[in-house]
């Protein structure tokens, strides 16, 4: 019975309160309301007020209206942005850092890995261009040797000696002897018009024993040639490791690796990259802000 009064003569207070019109709260003070509830109660909320202790909770400090649905500063912070999420600040441009880590690669194949921190593509592709030049000087050595053999080889068996160029050394491969090339010559020069060659120096005929050993030095020059293809070939390999590390460094560098963003006439590029090797992929997106 006497609790009954009281819950009654606390919401007579209240609502006597409420229609009295209270002034503002000031900070660390109940509402007015709440402080009659208070001293009527002595000091025990109801459960209908409990929730709203507004003084404790600061999320009514005044009462009209003036400060509801306002953003409350967060514990540590210094208030709330006036301006919205979509217009913070994207943080730091990582612009720099692709431009260096694609301009290592292409000094270095996986220098641009190695200075994203990627040191297992480092090393791979470092070792890939370390055997890419190391085949180029083996071959290259090797076609040296074995064009110096087919020039020993055609000093032995048809008499040639001292240095000429290439296309003298074609020429001993083709004709049996200096004077089917002479007569080659003579009947080229008939057909243009052009004036007949003299004949050549006695140091510069030959004469080959035979077709066998004539053929046998075309095998020679045919070796050292593909020595030479393949050493040429290895340039191609070492611009396609370049291309992958540049692409792969330009890729993985900044906060967001295997992302690669730009900004083409007013349109933001994204393109995505799934490095795998069982299901590769790429996305590409445009976005454009209003």
């Amino acid at each position: 019975m006497k609790r009954t009064m009281r819950s009654g003569l606390a919401t007579a207070a209240v609502l006597a309160a409420v229609l009295a019109g209270p002034g503002p709260a000031t900070a660390g003070d109940d509402p007015g309301f709440l402080r009659t509830e208070r001293e009527v109660t002595g000091g025990f909320l109801s459960g209908s007020w409990r929730n709203l202790d507004l003084g404790r909770t600061g999320a009514f400090q005044q009462i009209g209206g003036q400060g509801l649905g306002r953003r409350q500063p967060e514990v540590g912070g210094g208030g709330a942005s006036d301006r919205p999420d979509d217009e913070a600040d994207a943080g730091p441009s990582v612009t720099g850092e692709k431009v260096k880590a694609g301009a290592l690669s292409l000094v270095l194949p996986g220098a641009g890995q190695f200075y994203n921190g990627d040191r297992k593509k480092a090393y791979l592709m470092a070792g890939i261009e370390a055997g890419i030049w190391t085949a180029w000087f083996v071959f290259d050595r090797q076609g040296d040797n074995r064009m110096e053999s087919s020039r020993e080889y055609a000093g032995i068996y048809a008499g040639t000696a001292g240095g000429h160029p290439d296309s003298y050394w074609q020429a001993v491969g083709k004709y049996l002897d200096s004077d089917q090339y002479e007569d080659f010559l003579r009947r080229e020069a008939r057909a243009t018009g052009e004036t007949l060659p003299p004949p050549l120096p006695a140091a510069d005929t030959w004469q080959w024993v035979n077709d066998d050993r004539k053929y046998n030095y075309q095998v020679l020059r045919a070796d050292a040639n593909s020595a030479y293809d393949r050493r040429d070939f290895m340039i191609l390999f070492a611009v396609v490791n370049r291309a992958v590390s540049i692409f792969d460094a330009v890729i993985g560098a900044g906060d967001k690796p295997g992302t690669l963003e730009t900004e083409v006439l007013g349109l933001d590029l994204s393109l995505k990259v799934v490095p795998s090797w069982r299901d590769p992929g790429a996305r590409c997106s445009f976005a454009r802000s209003f």
